[in-house]
């Protein structure tokens, strides 16, 4: 007789999952059993990735920043698959200069993803979640919220407002069934770091497996326990 997987019957929706711990957490929901669907702006390359990982994994293109596609996406993942029940709100970019060097349009492009995207995915998932008395909102944020760090400061104000977002989300939805997550992964090697710091840091940095399997086990606490934060840091502490 087969034994039922884990995540056997359960929809979960990666964004940003066409490269690094976004990847990462789809692969590894997959072989847990879940129906996976990443999205990200790059069709060509969310399509590859769903080929290399097969186990079911499908590709839908969106722009969490668009409230437009995002509601689109929303109702196509769940035409195919069912209700959302873990989404996973990954997409994210970077911008390392000083304060004054940012631009306007770099301030904007940072927050328009960092956070108004994980606003619209989880606005838009959450009323049927809380109409099913269940279901979970991750978001995977950074160590940027807890220690300054150089060159950072548009970053930072993206990722420490996702933070309060997620604490205020927990709070009003907690009673609900609905969980809500905060994971802050320390550097991780992924493409949202320059080349030069890469290449220099990679052996201390985490790798996006260490990130994706803490956030599965988190997934996989009995539905009475509220994992709130997950803050995972390299042996050697930050770069």
């Amino acid at each position: 007789m087969k034994t039922k997987q884990v995540f056997e019957g359960t929809t979960v929706w990666v964004t940003g999952g066409g490269t690094g711990i976004g990847k990462a957490l789809a692969s590894g929901f997959a072989r847990e059993g879940a129906e996976v669907i990443i999205s990200g702006r790059s069709a060509p390359r969310l399509e590859a990735v769903a080929a290399e990982l097969g186990l079911g994994v499908r590709a839908i293109p969106c722009d969490v920043s668009d409230a437009n596609e995002v509601a689109a996406v929303t109702e196509r993942i769940t035409d195919l698959c069912g209700p959302i029940d873990i989404l996973v709100n990954n997409a994210g970019v970077s911008v390392f200069k000083t304060f004054l060097d940012t631009s306007i349009e770099e301030f904007d492009a940072l927050t328009s993803v960092n956070l108004r995207g994980p606003f619209l995915c989880a606005r838009a998932v959450l009323p049927d979640m809380i109409s099913r008395g269940g279901g979970q909102i991750i978001m995977i944020n950074s160590m940027a919220t807890k220690n300054v760090f150089p060159n950072s400061s548009a970053y930072a104000a993206s990722k420490g407002g996702l933070k309060w977002l997620s604490d205020c989300l927990r709070f009003e939805v907690r009673k609900s069934g609905v969980r809500v997550l905060s994971v802050h992964p320390g550097a991780t090697d992924t493409d949202i770091w320059p080349d030069p710091v890469r290449k220099k840091h990679a052996e201390r940095m985490l790798q996006p497996d260490h990130v994706a399997e803490a956030v599965i086990s988190a997934c996989k606490a009995p539905a009475a326990v509220m994992m709130e934060e997950i803050v995972i840091q390299p042996v050697g502490g930050p770069l």
